[in-house]
């Protein structure tokens, strides 16, 4: 994790200069013209970047790109006619593989707003389901398949993410959140609702055809993008190894990208999560963008209207009526009353409640009201009787928690039938068992068993089953919920 040289001119004291002797080496190697000799560069430099560039500068530039790795020289081995041709030598000048890359990098980035918004494509995606296809309908020659396999889902991976990147970056959304977005609206919504009907009705076959790669020959498939690779001579040749471990890591890509597992969702579903995502933002933007228009309407013909009902008021109380019923009193003062109303909804009309009661005091000094201590008096029958009471309930309650117990055995998907208050208490058993489980250990096993202290006189062993799921008959409706077994253990 070093610093990455062939980049280091970029951000060089002499950017101008570095740039503009990789742009020109990075051109000629496009239009294949081969390498640059010193006096040329020389000549060049002084041509289209600065008159009073030197010798010195052009030496010193050169060498630095050679040491980074962006530039390779290579002398020439000629008869010096004399002293000037001997001293100078004839150094031939190549851009890298490095430097390519570098330059590639460059260019891209220098284009971005052309090249790297990306496409919701769905005939790319239609043409890798029929390259899977023929691939595993093939027997004898899996190489050439596989390389536009190969090449189709780097399109789709790489088209697919850069819009999503593009539509989802702080950009369009501040461009969607003006009044000009609503000319586009239509043509967005209409290209993520079609790309997502299509890819879905092809979402079946590539699940199949992705299942029948599971037993394909690998060893045929490597040993043939072996042979290929060797088919090009290079100094530097893939071995197997390396041939073997693109291959397996293509088809596990391939496997995550449409099916995933179960620690994480496939690319197919984030793409699928984020392009609704953007319809749902995209339509809210709309409703926003009517309400806006809406408000900001004339409304002329509406205060023409209410002119005519005040012209035929016959007196000016029932002008000042029609004022406060329409816009509103002027001037009010608003108490607030703290005894309970009779309103059992929130909904209910506030005319058709008795009022309160509001009790004034005297304000400013003197008016703090005294407090008299007032003596009281026990009742210990009332105590006596409402203890009886409580302790009633409390024994009807166990009896209650005691029936579901079977041999001291609570297991859910057995309930026949479970009443509200014993459900309220069961639920909050299993709450806790869960959050006390969690702050001690990570929620990722099948099962969860966690030790309980109830409100009774004993203790539960709680068994939560996290992929397993049954519905419980209660009095009020069915609880759906994992399977959960309870094990008390008396005191």
């Amino acid at each position: 994790m070093g610093k990455v040289w062939p980049a280091n001119y970029l951000v060089a004291g002499n950017v101008e200069r570095y740039r503009k002797i990789m742009s020109t080496f990075y051109k000629r190697h496009r239009q294949m013209q081969g390498p640059l000799y010193r006096p040329e560069v020389l000549n060049l430099m002084q041509a289209e970047f600065d008159d009073n560039y030197g010798e010195l500068e052009v030496d010193q530039d050169l060498e630095s790109l050679v040491t980074w790795g962006n530039l390779q020289k290579q002398q020439e081995m000629i008869r010096p006619k004399s002293i000037e041709e001997y001293r100078n030598k004839n150094f031939r000048y190549q851009i890298t593989e490095e430097g390519i890359l570098v330059e590639e990098m460059v260019n891209q980035l220098m284009n971005t707003k052309h090249a790297a918004r990306g496409a919701l494509d769905e005939k790319g995606i239609r043409h890798l389901l029929t390259l899977l296809d023929a691939f595993v309908a093939e027997e004898h020659e899996l190489a050439e398949l596989w390389q536009e396999i190969r090449e189709a889902f780097r399109r789709v991976g790489d088209d697919t993410a850069n819009y999503i990147g593009y539509i989802t970056s702080p950009d369009v959304d501040s461009r969607m959140k003006t009044a000009q977005f609503l000319v586009y609206k239509d043509k967005f919504v209409h290209y993520l609702r079609d790309f997502i009907s299509s890819v879905q009705n092809l979402y079946h076959s590539f699940t199949v055809v992705i299942e029948k790669l599971s037993q394909i020959d690998r060893d045929k498939l490597i040993d043939q993008m072996h042979q290929k690779e060797q088919e090009v001579p290079m100094m530097d040749g893939v071995s197997r190894a390396e041939v073997e471990e693109q291959i397996l890591g293509e088809l596990t890509a391939l496997k995550l990208w449409f099916i995933g597992t179960s620690d994480r969702p496939s690319e197919y579903d984030n793409l699928m999560l984020q392009t609704d995502q953007m319809i749902t933002k995209i339509t809210g933007l709309i409703y926003y963008f009517g309400q806006e228009i809406h408000q900001y309407q004339s409304r002329r013909k509406d205060y023409l209207h209410l002119a005519k009902w005040f012209n035929r008021a016959e007196n000016l109380a029932e002008a000042h009526q029609m004022y406060g019923g329409i816009f509103g009193l002027d001037h009010s003062r608003h108490y607030f009353v703290s005894e309970s109303s009779d309103a059992t909804s929130n909904r209910q009309n506030s005319w058709e409640l008795e009022p309160g009661t509001l009790f004034l005091s005297n304000r400013g000094r003197g008016a703090r009201q005294e407090r008299k201590a007032r003596s009281f008096s026990l009742d210990h029958d009332k105590q006596r009787e409402l203890l009886e009471v409580h302790q009633e309930q409390l024994t009807r309650h166990r009896q209650q928690i005691d029936h579901y117990f079977n041999d001291n055995v609570l297991d859910f998907s057995k309930v026949e039938s479970l009443d509200s208050r014993s459900r309220q208490v069961f639920l909050k058993w299993i709450s806790t068992a869960i959050a006390t489980y969690a702050s001690a250990h990570k929620l990722a096993d099948d099962v969860i068993t966690q030790m309980v202290a109830t409100e009774l006189d004993f203790t539960v062993d709680v068994s939560i089953h996290r992929h397993e799921r049954i519905i419980v008959t209660c009095e009020d409706g069915n609880l759906e919920m994992p399977k959960v077994t309870m094990t008390r253990r008396l005191r």
